[in-house]
């Protein structure tokens, strides 16, 4: 059965989980065996099943493709690309095969209260937990089930500690009757990170910090990381915070936030309470959204993160977003009590074929992850500079993508400059193809954020081309078209008949060969290929890309938008 290569055994640190291997690719190996490796393009470019050699020897296959093979450093390889030559240990950055988030025990160090109705709890977790500013974990209780707290401090920056402000809620499972008993030196079980609401490193601009209630507890930490970053590089932005509360004694964190800002000049914060028979010093009445639009900020370059109830979120989102503030600079995390999402998660109408998802699907883990790459998609462009070759566009796009917390590409980074534009992924573009500064350019991210896939492309005109700006805009309009007409009840083939048709009647040519296909928990590859093009089924929600590439009929212009079919359609 196996051939010059003998069979090995292959450990993945570090769970201790293995697999046998001998001729067949490591990724082909660990599959067949029902081991949950991460994959996707099979090709060598994506990254998604880079690993880390710790121990043993292996031989890697010539790349082929007409893409860019993703870049190792020396102690990497791609399992999709490698055979093992011996016994080998190995780590898959960020990926367990049990769990995408970490999972691990943490002993109650401290337990308080900070009003009648609101708990600091700190738990002692391990110093290299991936949790960023802004992030929430899973508290699991006796039952099994879990209940959801944002992490109120920096853990990397506090030796593994974990901070909670928990508020009592009337029934709560936890809050009510586990966190009573609760004492120090008992033991939790907890996992995560969770979430994109999280600080974005590199950002210069004013900061707007919206909040309710311990809602707090998830803009606190992004407070801490934005003073020490613009601290580190000398940047004197403002940092203005907007607290909600019932009453003015819910601000519980009051002393810290005054002593923060007596001594640091760019940093101040309001308290707001709906009503109130006379004002503190400090504190407005009013609602956060009104009183921060009665305050003097620069709205357009503002970048905004609010965390608390959803009315609060959307409130505040309409306000910013009408005040100027960008879209894709509007950072925010709902809650409510108990864990509970206000979102569904996944409906039970997937087919069970073609729509297979993981055990951790949700539609706000996918909406998530949606909007994380609107983000970071937005980001990147603004970084895209005249002169700049395709492959130095990827390699700064890749490690901004890194830079935002992403684990892993599912597909590789496409850039694609002028002529290429016209060009599929897999055909291949000119590497050293320089961004003019009258230019027309097709940016496609599939990062991976928290275990989901978020998947978003758009072409973006430099300059006043009015070809360029035509052709960007005509597939904008051609992908709203098509998606409407899926809220109909359009099959998979039927919709990319219907693009194809809507694209003639604005004088463009569709290709066909980018055909939309399937997102999901990562790694959707997994549940196995399809072809949304291909689909006699009506797509489910949010399991979906929907991919738009239309050029000229003569020249050499094309464009690209593609995101991910949101909104269940309608019955057939």
């Amino acid at each position: 059965m196996y051939g010059k290569h003998g069979k090995h055994t292959i450990t993945l640190d570090p769970s201790g989980k293995t697999f046998a291997a001998g001729d067949e690719l490591l990724l082909d190996a660990a599959l067949a065996q029902g081991v949950s490796i991460p994959f996707s393009c099979r090709r060598g470019e994506c990254g998604s099943c880079k690993v880390r050699v710790l121990v043993g020897r292996h031989e890697t296959e010539p790349y082929v493709a007409l893409g860019t093979p993703y870049p190792l450093a020396h102690d990497e390889m791609l399992l999709c690309r490698n055979r093992a030559c011996s016994d080998m240990r190995i780590d898959i950055p960020g990926w367990s095969p049990e769990a995408q988030a970490s999972r691990f025990e943490a002993q109650v160090l401290e337990k308080r209260l900070l009003t009648p109705n609101v708990v600091r709890l700190v738990l002692q977790g391990a110093a290299a937990m991936p949790i960023r500013a802004g992030q929430y974990v899973k508290v699991y209780l006796d039952d099994g089930s879990s209940r959801c707290f944002s992490v109120a401090n920096i853990p990397a920056d506090d030796g593994g500690k974990l901070v909670f402000h928990i508020r009592r809620v009337a029934g709560g499972r936890f809050s009510e009757s586990m966190l009573d008993r609760l004492a120090v030196g008992d033991v939790l079980s907890v996992e995560g990170g969770f979430g994109a609401c999280t600080w974005q490193t590199g950002e210069r601009s004013a900061l707007l910090l919206f909040a309710t209630g311990t809602g707090y507890a998830g803009i606190k930490p992004i407070l801490l990381a934005a003073l020490a970053e613009a601290t580190a590089r000398g940047d004197m932005s403002p940092v203005n915070l907007y607290w909600g509360g019932a009453r003015a004694d819910d601000f519980y964190d009051r002393e810290f936030l005054d002593r923060l800002a007596g001594s640091d000049a760019r940093f101040t914060w309001t308290g707001v309470i709906p009503q109130a028979e006379h004002i503190e010093a400090g504190v407005q009445q009013g609602y956060v959204q009104d009183v921060a639009a009665a305050g003097d900020h620069a709205w357009p370059g503002v970048r905004a993160y609010a965390c608390g109830n959803p009315a609060m979120v959307a409130a505040v989102r309409e306000r910013c977003l009408a005040l100027g503030v960008a879209g894709h600079h509007f950072i925010a995390e709902a809650f409510v009590p108990s864990g509970a999402s206000t979102a569904p998660m996944a409906r039970g109408g997937f087919d069970p074929v073609w729509e297979r998802v993981g055990p951790r699907y949700s539609l706000d883990g996918m909406l998530a992850a949606r909007e994380q790459s609107i983000r970071a998609l937005a980001q990147i462009v603004g970084k895209l500079r005249v002169g700049m070759t395709t492959a130095e566009a990827v390699t700064m796009a890749n490690d901004h993508l890194r830079a935002m917390g992403s684990s892993h590409t599912w597909h590789p980074t496409y850039i694609r400059f002028g002529d290429d534009t016209v060009r599929t992924p897999r055909e291949g573009v000119d590497k050293e193809r320089r961004l003019r500064a009258a230019d027309i350019a097709v940016v496609d991210l599939g990062p991976v954020w928290d275990g989901y896939e978020g998947d978003f492309g758009d072409t973006i005109v430099f300059g006043d081309d009015g070809l360029h700006r035509a052709c960007a805009q005509a597939a904008r309009d051609v992908f709203s078209e098509t998606r409407d007409a899926w809220r109909t009840g359009l099959t998979g083939r039927e919709l990319y008949d219907f693009a194809e048709a809507a694209a003639a009647r604005g004088g463009w040519l569709l290709e066909r060969n980018l055909a939309g296909h399937r997102v999901s928990d990562f790694p959707h590859a997994l549940f196995g290929p399809a072809k949304l093009a291909e689909m006699e089924i009506v797509p489910g929600d949010a399991v979906w890309v929907l991919e738009i590439q239309l050029r000229h009929p003569t020249e050499a212009v094309g464009a690209f938008y593609e995101d991910i079919l949101i909104g269940t359609p309608s019955a057939v």
